[in-house]
């Protein structure tokens, strides 16, 4: 690290890192070392590293880019207390192959190649979502496990046709990757694809996905695919298979807001 002035615990990232993570241990969302958070951003002023080790993927569009991610081993609870153990920033070389340490936690989370697949596709398709988090809600998991939820528009029709907002909220639905061998790049790949079009992807078995232009806002997006999730489980407790709010009143909605020509760009 070149710049010896640099004061990586005064990033304003961190306070979103340390709130994030603060608020999904709190929900019991990322149980011990579950789940990890990055952010993508320009490379600071003057802070540069001459140490690089390869990738297994090329990321061009994150070349000479600051990475901030979530360390491994580390937990949510802890980064909440305080984000700059837990937390490191990377560079990624000028030829968009490569990564080196900068400032934080040194040994970055298993899922880095994942992370920056979906970076690389986010700094083209949607680059204002700078942000994005991996998390483990149990109600969202549970549904993997029924009959027909192991595609996007089915999880889409029948979750977010629960609760009026959410589609405006999510008006390209979810996104769904079937089960992968966690931390793979396989996994990375597949959901770096996925957020083309979705910004929250349900994981099979595993959890959900998240981007947004901040960790806070992406989270604010997943809490309301676990909401209208809430609303499914209390239903069937009760005995009751729901139909929702129909496509009709959906698109209603989505007219009177400006929002209906995402929800038809997708399915």
């Amino acid at each position: 690290m070149s710049n010896p002035k640099f004061d990586f615990a005064a990033m304003p990232a961190l306070t979103d890192f340390q709130a994030t993570a603060s608020w999904l241990a709190g929900l019991g969302w990322s149980e011990g070392a579950g789940g990890n958070m990055s952010v993508r951003q320009e490379l600071p002023t003057g802070l540069a590293t001459e140490t690089f080790t390869a990738l297994p993927i090329a990321v061009p569009y994150l070349a000479g880019k600051a990475i901030l991610l979530t360390g491994s081993g580390t937990r949510a609870r802890e980064i909440g207390k305080n984000p700059v153990p837990g937390v490191g920033m990377y560079q990624i070389g000028a030829d968009g192959r490569s990564y080196g340490w900068l400032a934080g936690n040194q040994t970055p989370s298993m899922e880095l190649p994942a992370h920056l697949a979906i970076h690389n596709v986010l700094e083209q398709v949607r680059p204002d979502d700078k942000a994005m988090l991996h998390t483990h809600p149990a109600s969202v998991i549970a549904l993997c496990h029924l009959d027909g939820f192991d595609n996007a528009k089915a999880i889409t029709d029948t979750i977010l046709r629960l609760q009026s907002e959410a589609r405006l909220h999510l008006p390209e639905g979810i996104g769904f990757v079937k089960h992968a061998l966690p931390g793979s790049l396989e996994l990375g790949l597949q959901s770096a694809e996925a957020v083309k079009l979705h910004h929250l992807v349900l994981w099979q078995y595993h959890g959900c996905l998240a981007t947004g232009a901040t960790l806070a806002h992406a989270t604010d997006l997943l809490e309301v695919f676990e909401k209208c999730v809430d609303v499914y489980w209390r239903l069937r407790m009760a005995g009751v298979e729901p139909d929702g709010i129909s496509h009709a009143e959906t698109e209603r909605t989505l007219q009177a807001f400006g929002q209906l020509e995402r929800y038809k760009s997708v399915f």
